[in-house]
């Protein structure tokens, strides 16, 4: 929602660095291109959770960036072994 309301806010505002990198890695080569301001954090996330950021889409819903937030939480996860 923040990504809409208010547009220019900085992305480490709301993703931490390791999260922001994370993201910035998922991303394929040609979306890299540009500036990589909350928008570009928010598809990232989104698209973890199944969005397909094509041209012709609407901007991602609630659902995928909720799959998506869950996914980057166990990704970066530390693993336990034992």
């Amino acid at each position: 929602m923040l990504s809409r309301e208010a547009p220019k806010t900085p992305p480490n505002a709301t993703f931490t660095e390791a999260e922001r990198c994370l993201l910035e890695r998922s991303m394929p080569v040609n979306k890299l291109k540009g500036s990589h301001d909350l928008d570009f954090y928010v598809r990232a996330v989104a698209r973890l959770g199944g969005y397909l950021d094509r041209a012709s889409d609407a901007p991602p819903g609630t659902t995928v960036i909720w799959r998506g937030l869950s996914r980057l939480a166990e990704i970066l996860k530390p693993k336990t072994y034992g």
